[in-house]
């Protein structure tokens, strides 16, 4: 049951909600590139990744209005995106880097900037106490002047994409099938996923003319997780 104190789910109420943040976004940027300027380089470095979390909370909110909102599971699994710190960095720069004219390198970029970007973003804010060897950590000591920099300019970066993705997109419109997947259990997904059975299953479809992923992974859990056969018979 949902609790009384979440909101339901609109096409309209995530249109608020990604404009908010995207405007939200433009302001950590401002502020991001004011404390650098000014010498305090971990504050900086912090903002500019809540800046690129905002930017893919706003493309979250805004690439998934025509999912099926009616739909509880649906719901949970949008909200918990769109609180997740990585899932939202990842978006971010994921979508970003799709967007260049060469993805195949950018997503190599992205993942390593995904990797320094979450792996980062805490100890630019707070002290820690770290082993080998025993010492404070403090964010002051840990963020030079030019991560902060190169933080504040990939904040730039994907805040202009998610920009031009307001003006230049529609949201997409996802299947019963495509629901269903963003639904599913990680773990479950990736098991199916890790299976070679699967993927002769789904060059079979592809070689049919059904290209969609989310119509294969489940008519495969349909058609043989769930009653214990393989699409190929074992060598």
């Amino acid at each position: 049951m949902a609790s009384p104190n979440t909101p339901k789910m609109t096409a309209g109420l995530l249109r608020s909600y990604s404009e908010a943040a995207l405007r939200n976004a433009d302001e950590l940027l401002a502020e991001a590139s004011l404390l650098h300027a000014n010498g305090h380089n971990a504050r900086a470095y912090f903002l500019a990744v809540a800046c690129i979390e905002e930017a893919g909370k706003a493309l979250l909110a805004f690439d998934t209005q025509n999912r099926n909102l009616s739909d509880p599971a649906v719901c949970t699994k949008l909200k918990a995106n769109m609180e997740s710190h990585a899932q939202k960095i990842t978006y971010a720069l994921g979508i970003w880097a799709l967007s260049n004219p060469d993805p195949r390198e950018a997503l190599k970029v992205a993942l390593d900037l995904i990797f320094d970007l979450k792996r980062g973003r805490e100890p630019s804010m707070y002290t820690d106490l770290c082993a080998n060897p025993d010492r404070v950590q403090t964010p002051q000591g840990v963020v030079r002047a030019n991560a902060a920099r190169d933080c504040i300019r990939l904040a730039h970066s994907s805040l202009d994409y998610a920009q031009r993705h307001f003006r230049e997109k529609t949201p997409f419109q996802f299947t019963t099938a495509q629901d269903k997947l963003f639904t599913m259990k990680s773990r479950k997904l990736q098991e199916t996923l890790e299976t070679e059975d699967f993927w002769w299953y789904f060059i079979s479809r592809r070689e049919a003319g059904h290209q969609d992923i989310a119509e294969a992974v489940l008519g495969y859990e349909r058609d043989h997780i769930s009653i214990g056969t393989r699409f190929r018979p074992a060598q």
